[in-house]
């Protein structure tokens, strides 16, 4: 699969017709993944479903220079993506670090956790 945009002109050829379809298919799949990604579930959801949603054409050819933005600006919105998810994650992990911390009831420490100070 080349994510190079070709400028060869598009005519009477149905392949280039039927790489169109293909092309535009997949970049609209991606894009509903991406949306699907971002819509406010957990992130292993969202993790989970976008991978399961999706599997790469084996047998794609050039990207159109029509879909050259388009695959651009999708390129970027799921590198965005992907910053947001590294970060929930590294929250998730500190998270779990302090409630690893907490002291348990068979640890001989206090009982109940002073929460007000």
């Amino acid at each position: 699969m080349s994510a190079e945009p070709t400028e060869q002109y598009l005519g009477e050829d149905p392949a280039d017709e039927e790489n169109l379809e293909r092309w535009d298919e997949i970049l609209t799949q991606l894009e509903d993944n991406l949306e699907a990604f971002l819509d406010g579930s957990t992130v292993l959801e969202q993790a989970q479903s976008v991978a399961n949603a999706w599997h790469p054409p084996h047998d794609l050819g050039p990207l159109p220079a029509q879909f050259a933005t388009r695959a651009r600006l999708l390129s970027l919105a799921q590198q965005r993506a992907y910053q947001q998810l590294r970060n929930e994650s590294r929250m998730i992990r500190k998270q779990a670090e302090l409630i690893r911390s907490v002291p348990t009831a068979s640890s001989g420490g206090a009982v109940y956790l002073d929460v007000a100070g």
